[in-house]
């Protein structure tokens, strides 16, 4: 089989000298200098000498810690509730407390059926039941 050559395409010489600027005039400076933007000076830095010398950490400051005042938690005192207390609502005699996350939830319904509608709907369990009860019992 007989060598294949490759044709390389012709390259284009760099060029090296600068085009030639065009003579300016005034009104050429003002359409240019409208249609450039300006240019901002930006602040330099000045340059760190090798020599610098090294300086010692500043200590943190620790914020100002507020001292919480401790819960003085006390026990609540039982009184026994009358019957119109534990059922403040005459047309809601049936009663049901349950545990809900961390909450206790009170509910009061019309009837047995709305209580066992209830229960199903959100899924309570014995162990969430805290007290089921009717007003006239």
């Amino acid at each position: 089989m007989p060598k294949q050559t490759v044709n390389k395409k012709p390259v284009a010489p760099k060029r090296t000298a600068k085009p030639k600027a065009k003579a300016t005039t005034k009104k050429d400076e003002v359409v240019k200098a409208k249609t450039t933007p300006v240019r901002k000076k930006t602040a330099t830095k000045p340059k760190v000498s090798a020599t610098k010398t090294t300086t010692k950490p500043r200590p943190k400051k620790n914020p100002v810690a507020t001292k919480k005042k401790p819960v003085v938690v006390t026990k609540p005192q039982y009184v026994e509730a009358s019957n119109d207390e534990e059922y403040p609502h005459d047309m809601f005699p049936w009663k049901l407390v349950y545990k809900d996350r961390t909450e206790k939830r009170t509910c009061y319904f019309q009837c047995e059926e709305h209580r066992k509608k209830h229960l199903t709907r959100y899924k309570l369990d014995k162990k969430d039941i805290l007290f089921i009860g009717y007003k006239y019992d």
